[in-house]
């Protein structure tokens, strides 16, 4: 069966990332992927929420420092 992982999870010993199809067996239950057909798959390959800018100072500090060669 043609799945898409729908969270992070382990298969098979390996890491499998959000969006990644892959085939698994029949039997085989999990709530980490979707059928390729269903809502669920098709709603985790839609496109992510781009961040808003920080608004306050917690949220600047919490972001990539900047230098002044960066700026000019």
């Amino acid at each position: 069966m043609k799945v898409v992982a729908i969270k992070p999870a382990f298969y098979n010993g390996a890491r499998v990332r959000e969006g990644t199809e892959l085939e698994v067996s029949d039997k085989l239950k999990g709530s980490w992927f979707a059928k390729v057909d269903s809502k669920e798959a098709v709603a985790s390959r839609a496109p992510k929420q781009v961040r808003k800018p920080p608004e306050t100072l917690s949220e600047m500090a919490h972001q990539p420092a900047v230098s002044q060669l960066d700026l000019a």
